[in-house]
């Protein structure tokens, strides 16, 4: 039996959304830590590293039952989640129950209130998604404002972006028949730490995964390599994994 109890059920929202902009069937694990889920989008070139921990939770109960297991898992379509939790009022707490042996989950918002939704649970493989082990040379530590006005800038131009940083400096480039667009963000508004590096990677994937950021965006980068991107939504951590575009436009 699985029972989480959270304050803010907008805000899990935020969290199960960073999720679904890369995958629509999900597989969700529960240990006597932390709530968590790991998976590639459709097209096998992104990933998603997704992790709340206990703490996060009024109510966090795992009744694990068998003594050789250590973790509990749930799959859910993910869209049909997002559908209910975007019916959340802003006051309302939400409370997640799976019961051993029911096909099903128990989603309950918790406020002036009380309402029941109840959703099938699906069967979603258990793929092992190990994290990349990039050696990046460059971490740029920038705020969501400044990387989402820059990325929906480029996006008026072109469907992919190249990402730099340069000395002292973070640029967001990119060019095609309808123009240019170019952002040069200075260290002082942004903590750029290593050398120097650059790659080229689809705008919608990375408008999708930083559209949830409202806390500082860790961008870890390295020449024409995966990028890893990473944020917190509350007491929760998203990180993701892009593969670049290789060849130029």
């Amino acid at each position: 039996m699985i029972k989480l109890v959270v304050k803010d059920a907008k805000e899990f929202y935020k969290c199960i959304d960073a999720i679904g902009v890369l995958i629509n069937e999900g597989l969700f694990t529960i240990d006597k830590e932390k709530f968590f889920l790991r998976a590639t989008d459709p097209s096998q070139i992104s990933l998603v590293d997704f992790v709340m921990p206990k703490g996060a939770f009024e109510e966090f109960i795992v009744d694990i039952g068998q003594e050789s297991a250590s973790k509990l898992s749930f799959g859910v379509n993910v869209s049909n989640l997002l559908q209910i939790l975007s019916h959340a009022n802003p006051d309302d707490k939400l409370s997640i129950e799976v019961k051993e042996g029911k096909p099903s989950i128990l989603l309950e918002f918790i406020g002036r209130t009380k309402r029941s939704f109840t959703i099938p649970l699906i069967d979603v493989s258990d793929q092992q998604h190990p994290l990349p082990q990039i050696p990046f040379d460059v971490t740029v530590q920038v705020s969501p404002e400044q990387l989402i006005s820059g990325i929906k800038d480029a996006a008026l131009f072109s469907s992919h972006i190249t990402l730099m940083v340069t000395g002292d400096k973070f640029i967001l480039d990119t060019q095609s028949s309808k123009g240019k667009f170019k952002q040069e963000v200075e260290a002082g508004d942004i903590v750029i730490s290593g050398g120097k590096a650059r790659a080229m990677f689809p705008l919608d994937y990375l408008q999708n995964m930083i559209k949830n950021a409202r806390s500082t965006i860790t961008l870890k980068l390295k020449d024409d390599m995966p990028i890893e991107i990473s944020y917190t939504i509350g007491s929760a951590a998203v990180r993701y994994y892009l593969a670049p575009r290789v060849d130029s436009e």
